[in-house]
């Protein structure tokens, strides 16, 4: 009777010891996976084809299409926005958002959260190709795998995965959004992902408005040991940065939503010394801390949304 119970012990000891092992090669397995898709979506957005990813095209450009296809592969009711934009003194050029939709899927449901990053870029000057590495194929490539985590996420509220187009030339593609918007109070929240490459001082910077502060609570219950996570206000950025031209809080989409009353919160490094020039690209990008900063950013959002209503209301 021993000798059986023992070797049934043994046995079973043995199995737990596999399904450990093997629930940790699956792990490893899908985290290489979505490690290999984030750098794919990267290479893609970033290559000769898309040719630096500039607005102004009548139809949508390589590069909407590539966003529009992903999004709708991830089973994600998806459509293009066009819209039109002073290029010039007397021309007019037109841009295309790339917008996908996830519904609330639990109630209580809250307000709706907008993630945005803009995919357009400076385009080919010449010789010259823009690619457009950080700013900001690396804020559109987070949004895709945002958008892969959400899909089998609680959500509490329903969400807008927002591509805008023609940043670059005057945060048209954002405006164009946020005045579609038929009522701004069903809105909770804008998060806006704008170069995401960390540099050498290893930290990620979150700007937000008065009004995003009860969101950030999240913040603190997220387990991080790889860069540093600076919460700041507009002023307090650029002082944190040295002071400089910059103004952060115009320097990308989510000022749109700030004109219109609605809170933000900005994810992004801060300066780049390859901004708009032609050595911004995949290969001057760290993609390790990258890929730490896209999963810090898809956690703080999965954990916002599993939230209830009451945190985005």
């Amino acid at each position: 009777m021993f000798t059986i119970v023992t070797a049934i012990k043994a046995s079973c000891n043995g199995y737990k010891q596999w399904l450990r092992t093997s629930l940790l090669l699956l792990l490893c397995v899908a985290v290489q996976a979505k490690s290999h898709q984030l750098y794919s979506d990267l290479a893609t957005l970033t290559s000769l084809p898309h040719a630096g990813r500039e607005a102004g095209s009548d139809k949508p450009n390589i590069s909407a299409q590539f966003l529009f296809e992903r999004f709708s592969e991830l089973g994600l009711n998806t459509e293009f926005q066009k819209f039109a934009f002073k290029e010039g003194f007397f021309s007019q050029a037109h841009g295309h958002n790339v917008i996908a939709q996830l519904p609330c899927n639990t109630l209580p449901c809250g307000k709706v959260v907008v993630i945005s990053a803009h995919y357009d870029h400076l385009g080919i000057n010449g010789s010259k190709i823009y690619a457009g590495a950080n700013d900001n194929a690396s804020g559109t490539a987070a949004l895709l795998t945002i958008a892969e985590q959400l899909k089998k996420a609680v959500r509490h509220s329903p969400v807008v995965l927002l591509a805008t187009d023609a940043e670059e030339k005057g945060l048209h593609g954002a405006k164009h959004f946020v005045a579609t918007i038929d009522s701004l109070a069903k809105y909770a929240l804008n998060i806006n992902l704008d170069m995401l490459a960390l540099n050498k001082k290893n930290t990620l910077y979150i700007m937000q408005s008065s009004g995003a502060r009860p969101y950030t609570q999240t913040l603190s219950k997220l387990n991080n040991n790889n860069f540093k996570v600076k919460l700041v206000s507009a002023q307090r950025m650029k002082r944190q940065l040295g002071g400089g031209r910059i103004d952060w809080l115009r320097a990308s989409d989510h000022y749109a939503f700030y004109r219109a009353g609605m809170p933000y919160l900005y994810f992004g490094m801060g300066e780049d010394k390859n901004h708009h020039s032609t050595k911004d690209t995949l290969q001057a990008m760290d993609f390790e801390k990258y890929q730490h900063v896209v999963m810090f950013i898809s956690d703080f959002i999965v954990a916002l949304l599993r939230c209830p209503s009451k945190c985005t209301s």
